[in-house]
């Protein structure tokens, strides 16, 4: 059943969302009326309401793609799902995994990883900036409705890692988002458990190129290359007898650079 705090969605019969969390008392508006959050608390999850003038609406609770994309709070540009969903397979993220994140951002890949890590396992989410880390805290807390203090599996860092000393074959996967990773791949294979898992996420050419070049030429023997990926996204409509994509594309966001860690 839906009850006070929760984040819930509202979909218009033209497929238009709405994001809002319930408040006792709370209104929610639109153009097409209103509806009391009293009457949606104690309703089960996927409902169908009617608004004050008679718009039909089915009430769900967020998928974690539907958080990120239209309630989370950004500080910058996120990880896109589709590119997400590339990363947790190509980085092999499994149950009980120890995660490093270096450029966690907003958080919205955080959240991800959490998931797929479990209670078993660990992520050391970390930023060089001090504001994201605010935002992201924020953003997880409001998620998962606990403080992070809580969190058993979670650790959020202030960190430079051109300047910082990482444990030795401690991580099992680590995910880089950061200008140019290929000024610590030392430290990444230095933190990397043997045959460990690393992934960047790039977005620009001349930054893969910088990556996989430097990798070549001085950590062939460290490192191997297990590929370079682009994911594009095309959705699709249907309207009566029409079957046809969508006028708008998820085409390129960034590059994916999966290596592993060889003796």
């Amino acid at each position: 059943m839906l009850k006070e705090n929760d984040i819930v969605i509202a979909v218009d019969t033209k497929g238009k969302k709405y994001v809002f969390e319930l408040k006792k008392d709370g209104i929610f508006s639109f153009h097409k009326g209103k509806i009391l959050h009293n009457e949606l608390i104690g309703k089960p999850d996927g409902c169908i309401v009617y608004s004050s003038m008679s718009e039909k609406l089915i009430i769900l609770r967020p998928t974690l793609m539907e958080y990120n994309l239209y309630r989370l709070k950004r500080g910058g540009q996120i990880i896109y799902p589709k590119d997400v969903g590339q990363i947790l397979v190509l980085a092999d993220i499994f149950s009980g995994a120890n995660v490093f994140e270096c450029g966690c951002g907003s958080g919205a890949l955080s959240l991800y990883i959490l998931r797929a890590i479990g209670e078993d396992g660990k992520l050391v989410a970390a930023d060089v900036r001090e504001d994201m880390l605010k935002i992201a805290k924020k953003n997880i807390e409001e998620y998962y409705k606990k403080p992070i203090e809580e969190f058993k599996n979670l650790e959020l860092k202030l960190l430079d890692l051109k300047q910082a000393q990482l444990p030795s074959e401690y991580f099992d996967r680590v995910i880089i988002d950061i200008n140019d990773p290929w000024e610590v791949l030392e430290k990444i294979h230095y933190t990397l458990k043997p045959s460990g898992v690393a992934c960047f996420w790039l977005p620009t050419v001349l930054q893969v190129f910088n990556l996989t070049d430097k990798i070549e030429k001085e950590f062939q023997d460290k490192i191997f290359i297990q590929g370079i990926y682009e994911t594009l996204q095309r959705e699709w409509r249907k309207k009566e007898i029409s079957l046809r994509p969508k006028d708008r594309m998820v085409a390129h966001t960034g590059f994916l650079i999966v290596i592993r860690k060889i003796l």
